[in-house]
């Protein structure tokens, strides 16, 4: 009598049976084919086409002399060579040397300070007696034939050059009359160190030009006491005197 046959032990895995179709793997392919046809949809259809530029044609443009608008330009050009730049010659202006010198001085932009003059005190008279005061009232009769002594014309100096007249004033002769009524003139004067006036230029017109010319003139001609500063700045004061007047003008 044969013994029963033993049965197989189980494995290990679970393997499957035979081979069946995978709906599972034609969903996934299916899926797949919808999502690409999707995507194609969207970037071809909703989304534009990307428009693109062409670059543009090349263009020559020529620089004519002829045309104003191009003119400009050239000389822009010619303008900026850095070989005119390297090598500029030194140019001459025409009638350079006939041009007159002119000082920097002639041109007075700040007018010196001067000292001001000093303000009279106030001075009361001396008493008099009572019956000369009573005197004083009576009405004096004056010779009409009697005149006033004539009055020069007479500069008054102010400034650092006062301390250098020897008098409160300095005469001037005119030699040039005037028949209008005159303002005080003033002029600004420079005076070397012997004490020459080197420089006078006026400040303050008299109202008449030749008048102010002759006093200007006659300024250079006075003589003042010696310092050790090459120039010395200071203000004259014109005063008229009756030699500045025409005879008809004074009467």
């Amino acid at each position: 009598m044969t013994p029963p046959a033993a049965e197989p032990k189980p494995l290990l895995f679970r393997w499957a049976k035979g081979r069946r179709f995978s709906f599972l793997a034609a969903a996934l392919l299916l899926l797949s084919f919808f999502a690409h046809a999707a995507a194609f949809f969207v970037f071809t259809v909703v989304y534009p086409a990307r428009v693109t530029i062409p670059a543009p044609a090349p263009q020559v443009t020529i620089l004519s002399a002829t045309n104003p608008d191009h003119q400009a330009l050239l000389r822009w050009i010619e303008a900026e060579d850095p070989a005119l730049v390297a090598n500029a010659a030194s140019v001459l202006p025409p009638n350079l040397l006939e041009v007159e010198y002119r000082p920097s001085y002639h041109t007075v932009r700040t007018a010196p300070r001067s000292v001001p003059e000093p303000k009279a005190a106030l001075q009361f008279p001396p008493g008099r007696p009572p019956l000369e005061l009573i005197r004083s009232g009576n009405p004096v009769l004056v010779d009409a034939a009697d005149k006033r002594d004539p009055q020069s014309t007479r500069a008054l100096v102010s400034g650092p050059l006062a301390a250098r007249t020897a008098t409160a004033s300095v005469q001037i002769r005119m030699g040039v009359r005037s028949a209008v009524p005159l303002k005080c003139a003033q002029v600004l004067i420079g005076v070397a160190d012997q004490g020459d006036v080197r420089f006078s230029f006026l400040q303050e017109s008299s109202g008449d030009p030749a008048i102010d010319a002759e006093a200007t003139q006659q300024l250079r001609r006075i003589k003042l006491r010696p310092a050790e500063a090459p120039i010395t700045w200071g203000t004259a004061r014109v005063f008229w005197g009756d030699d500045a007047y025409h005879v008809e003008a004074q009467e």
